[in-house]
C-alpha cells in the first residue's frame, strides 16, 4: 500500500465520520503501517485488525472505538492519543509511548484472529494469537487514563504506570514484574491472581481493590491505601460475616459464629463492627482498618495483623497467642479481663484475661492501651510504646523489652523477676 493509497483512506474516512455522503470507513485491516507518521489523524473506529503498526507514530491521534485487535503496535508512538473503547484484545504493545493517553475502557484481554483474505502484499500468514492477554511489556505508561480498561491477563512486565488512572481496572492475572505503579489510582481494579513480583506500588491507592490470590510479600506498597471494604471479599467470606452480625444482635438464637480461619482479610475495613466471639485463628488481617471493632473473647492466635489498626478496639479475654503484632496500632485499645458469667448470667467472680503469649509486637503503638491482667509471657516487645499504658498485674515473664520501654507505662506488670 502506498502513501497517497493511505492518504486517501485517511481523508475518505474523515468524509465518513462527519457524514458526507461520499466517504467511507476505514478498512486498513492487515495493513503494513510500520514506521509511518500519522501525527494526529482521525482514525475512530477505523478497522486496523492484524495491522503492523510497528513504530508507527499515532502521537496525538483520535484511535477511540477503533478495531486493534490483534495489532502489531510494538515500539510505537501513542502518546496523548485517544484509545478509548478501542479494541486492542490479543495486541502487541511492547516498548509503547502511552504517556498522557487516553484507554478509558479499552479491551486488553487475549484474543485470536484468524485470517481469511489475503494481506495488502498478497500473503497469507497462520492466524495472529494471544490468547493470554495483550502485550504491553516496558511501554511507557505513565499519567495514562486506564478506567475501566479490560486488562485481564495482560503482560505488564517492567510497564511504567506511574500515577496512571486504573480505577475500575480488570488486572486479573496480569504479570506487573517489575512493573512501576508508584501513585497509580487502583482504586475498586481487580487484580486478582496478578503476578506481583517486584511490583512497585508506593503510595498507590489500592482502596476496594481486589488482592485476592496476590502475593504481596515481593511488592513495594510503602505508603500505598490499600484499604478495602467488606463488598471486595468473596462471597462466602461475606455470608459468614452477615450471619456473625445476626448471631451477635440475636444473642446466639438466629446467625452462626463467624468461623474464619486463614482467611484472607487483609487490609479490610471492619472498623467499629462487633467481632466478638468469632474465630480467626491464623487469618491474614495485615493492614486491615479495626478500629474500636469488638473482638471480646474472639480467638485471634497466630492471626497476622503486622500495621493493622486497633486503635481503641476492645480485644477483652482476647486469644492473641503468637499474633504477629508488628507496627499494629494499639493506642487506647483494652486488653483487659472479661468478667466471667454463668449461664444465668450471674457474676462467677472469676476474670478471664488475655491471652498475648509469644506474640510479636515489634514497634507497635500502645500509648494508653488497657492491659491489665494480660499474659505477655515470652512476647517479643522490641521497640514498642508503652506510654501511659496500665500493665497491672500483667505477666511479661520471659518477654523481651527493655526497662525504659515501661518506665513510661501508667503501670508495670509482672515478670519472674518480681
Amino acid at each position: 500500500m502506498t502513501p497517497q493509497e493511505i492518504a486517501n483512506i485517511l481523508e475518505e474516512h474523515e468524509k465518513w465520520l462527519s457524514r458526507a455522503h461520499s466517504g467511507s470507513r476505514a478498512n486498513l485491516a492487515r495493513a503494513n503501517l510500520s514506521g509511518f507518521t500519522l501525527e494526529k489523524v482521525n482514525l475512530k473506529s477505523a478497522k486496523l485488525s492484524g495491522a503492523n503498526l510497528q513504530k508507527t507514530i499515532l502521537v496525538g491521534s483520535n484511535l477511540s472505538h477503533t478495531d486493534l485487535f490483534c495489532a502489531v503496535l510494538d515500539g510505537a508512538d501513542l502518546r496523548d492519543a485517544d484509545l478509548q473503547n478501542a479494541d486492542l484484545r490479543g495486541a502487541s504493545i511492547r516498548n509503547v509511548a502511552f504517556k498522557g493517553a487516553n484507554l478509558v475502557g479499552a479491551d486488553f484481554r487475549g484474543g485470536t484472529l484468524m485470517f481469511g483474505t489475503d494481506d495488502d502484499e498478497g500473503q497469507r500468514d497462520g492466524p495472529t494469537s494471544n490468547q493470554q492477554g495483550a502485550d504491553l511489556s516496558y511501554s511507557a505508561m505513565p499519567n495514562a487514563s486506564l478506567a475501566g480498561a479490560q486488562l485481564a491477563g495482560a503482560n505488564l512486565s517492567g510497564v511504567n504506570l506511574r500515577k496512571a488512572d486504573l480505577k475500575g481496572a480488570d488486572l486479573s492475572g496480569c504479570i506487573l514484574v517489575e512493573a512501576d505503579l508508584s501513585g497509580a489510582d487502583l482504586q475498586d481494579a481487580n487484580l486478582s491472581g496478578a503476578l506481583l513480583d517486584n511490583t512497585i506500588m508506593k503510595h498507590a491507592n489500592l482502596s476496594g481493590a481486589n488482592l485476592t490470590g496476590c502475593d504481596l510479600s515481593g511488592a513495594d506498597v510503602t505508603g500505598a491505601n490499600m484499604v478495602r471494604n467488606e463488598d471486595s471479599l468473596p462471597f462466602e467470606v461475606r455470608e459468614i460475616l452477615n450471619m456473625h452480625y445476626i448471631w451477635i444482635r440475636e444473642d446466639g438464637r438466629l446467625g452462626d459464629r463467624a468461623i474464619l480461619k486463614n482467611a484472607d482479610l487483609s487490609y479490610i475495613d471492619l472498623a467499629a463492627v462487633n467481632l466478638s466471639g468469632a474465630d480467626l485463628h491464623g487469618a491474614n488481617m495485615s493492614g486491615a482498618n479495626l478500629s474500636n471493632v469488638l473482638l471480646v473473647m474472639s480467638d485471634l492466635s497466630s492471626t497476622n495483623l503486622k500495621g493493622a489498626n486497633l486503635s481503641g478496639a476492645t480485644l477483652e479475654g482476647v486469644n492473641l497467642a503468637l499474633a504477629d503484632m508488628t507496627d499494629a496500632d494499639l493506642s487506647h485499645a483494652v486488653i483487659g479481663p472479661v468478667d466471667l458469667k454463668d449461664q444465668k448470667g450471674r457474676l462467677t467472680g472469676r476474670k478471664w484475661p488475655a491471652n498475648l503469649s509469644g506474640a510479636k509486637l515489634v514497634n507497635a503503638n500502645l500509648k494508653d492501651a488497657d492491659l491489665q491482667n494480660a499474659n505477655l509471657a515470652g512476647a517479643d516487645l522490641t521497640g514498642a510504646d508503652f506510654s501511659g499504658a496500665d500493665l497491672s498485674n500483667a505477666n511479661l515473664t520471659d518477654a523481651v523489652f527493655k526497662t525504659e520501654q515501661l518506665s513510661v507505662a501508667k503501670s508495670n506488670g509482672k515478670t519472674d523477676k518480681n
